[in-house]
């Protein structure tokens, strides 16, 4: 197994000829590339800093520095061994590291367990075939949330197997995942009030829009989460009657699935289809379902509203 760590410092060097531009008669402008502002996740009224010489100016985003990433194979996943390589990562200082391998809920559930005993480390993307590891300080809000939307899908995903195999041992995780959501959550919401503190004054509307539809979105995925939490201790007593719940958990988990991807994709006809969905859904549903259902139309309605205004043009 190759122990080689391939770091990223993103220092691409390149050089571009700007024209400088005359404004409002007495001040001078000059633009700056896209490319460089996403690199540096830049947005209106960020600051820059500017150190002026005689011949030369350099610019450098305020309070910048380099990110270390990390991205290396993993090909064992046994308890042992991941608290091992993983303490051993923490202690590189890397900011980000990219796990690549063969990962099920089983393995993801022990990389998390890990992380979660190591100050400011956070899972913040599970899929088959890799796990990203991030610095709680470098992620980014739209990391938490698609994180936070993996999850719920996973707290889903375990009421529904134990369902089936009518095994309640199979809903142990899920409190671990709760814990997780809510952690989470107070993340969100930390990363919300930082970013709102940071407006001299909101003349950025879409902007403070965008957070407040974030912070509420989160909100939502708490309540779903401690609610199929609550759902799964409910039911777990008679495991005779689980297959009678199965067809209501796999429409909810379908729904916030599809409320979550009309948020992040502004997709106003998923979510209409999801709000009208959750609409007949509340018809059968009763308790925390119900409630979930309740919460998912909220995800919905968000969606919609989002997607309604990035389309409409006010002259």
């Amino acid at each position: 197994m190759s122990k080689r760590l391939i770091i990223d410092l993103n220092q691409q060097k390149y050089m571009e000829i700007r024209k400088l531009q005359l404004i409002g008669g007495s001040s001078y402008m000059v633009s700056l590339p896209k490319s460089w502002i996403d690199a540096n996740s830049l947005k209106k009224g960020d600051e820059l800093v500017l150190h002026v010489d005689a011949k030369y100016i350099r610019i450098h985003p305020k309070n910048t520095r380099h990110v270390l990433r990390g991205k290396i194979k993993l090909r064992r996943c046994d308890y042992s061994f991941l608290k091992r390589f993983i303490h051993s990562i923490y202690v590189q200082g890397l900011d980000e590291v990219i796990l690549e391998g063969d990962f099920n809920n089983c393995s993801i559930t022990r990389i998390s367990d890990i992380a979660r005993n190591l100050m400011g480390l956070e899972i913040i993307d599970a899929r088959e075939d890799r796990v990203v590891l991030k610095c709680i300080a470098e992620a980014n809000l739209a990391e938490i949330m698609n994180r936070f939307s993996q999850i719920v899908s996973n707290m889903f995903n375990l009421l529904k197997r134990g369902l089936k195999k009518k095994d309640s041992r199979e809903f142990k995780d899920i409190v671990k995942l709760e814990r997780d959501a809510d952690r989470l959550y107070m993340l969100a919401v930390r990363k919300t009030n930082k970013m709102l503190k940071e407006f001299s004054c909101p003349t950025d509307w879409d902007e403070l829009r965008f957070m407040l539809g974030m912070r509420t979105v989160s909100k939502h995925m708490e309540d779903i989460a401690d609610l199929v939490y609550s759902f799964s201790t409910k039911v777990s007593s008679n495991p005779e009657g689980f297959s009678t719940y199965i067809p209501s958990v796999s429409e909810a988990k379908r729904l916030f699935e599809n409320a979550y991807c009309a948020y992040v994709n502004s997709d106003v006809n998923l979510a209409e289809e999801t709000i009208n969905a959750t609409e007949q859904l509340q018809k059968v549903a009763s308790g925390e379902m119900l409630c979930i259902s309740m919460q998912i139309r909220g995800i919905g309605e968000i969606a919609f509203n989002k997607a309604v205004r990035e389309e409409m043009y006010v002259d």
